[in-house]
């Protein structure tokens, strides 16, 4: 787990490569999965996902070091792709789940995702899918998704009870 500080933060203003790689490769699938999550199109979620990164090299300036580095990023994807999905909405035709579940490639992540799904809620999903697979706390759920740690906590056992029993 990379621990941004002070220093990495500096060198990130400063455009070294090894600070960025760093940075880059530590929340790339989180970043991609927040995209994908809001867009539900794998080729946009790629572009957004380099976006993000990108937008976060030219926002740093603006950035205070306050401990919520991995919330900043997750803040600017989410925006990002909630901007596309306003700007095209007009224009390209919503996929439907199947279409989509047909597209998907054979990751264990994806077919997590797709699995779950079936059995729960967006919301319910997506609280297990951060948890579970992007290993947040519940805290960083919450401001993620605008929400109290006592409602995103209640939502998340909520849906291991369901899948507990659905699956069993």
């Amino acid at each position: 787990m990379l621990i941004v500080n002070k220093r990495l933060i500096e060198k990130l203003k400063a455009k070294d490569e090894l600070a960025f790689e760093q940075v880059y490769y530590e929340y790339e699938k989180l970043v991609y999965y927040i995209c994908y999550s809001i867009t539900k199109d794998k080729n946009a979620s790629e572009d957004l996902t380099q976006d993000t990164f990108l937008r976060l090299l030219t926002s740093l300036d603006t950035y205070e070091e306050n401990g919520k580095f991995k919330q900043y990023i997750m803040m600017i994807a989410r925006n990002l792709s909630k901007n596309y999905v306003t700007r095209v909405a007009s224009k390209q035709p919503i996929y439907s789940d199947e279409e989509i579940y047909n597209q998907k490639d054979n990751s264990s992540n994806d077919i997590l995702l797709y699995d779950i799904k079936d059995y729960l809620t967006d919301l319910e999903a997506e609280i297990v899918i951060l948890k579970i697979v992007h290993k947040l706390k519940f805290k960083e759920i919450a401001g993620y998704l605008s929400m109290t740690i006592g409602q995103v906590q209640a939502t998340y056992y909520q849906a291991i009870k369901t899948l507990r029993k659905e699956l069993n």
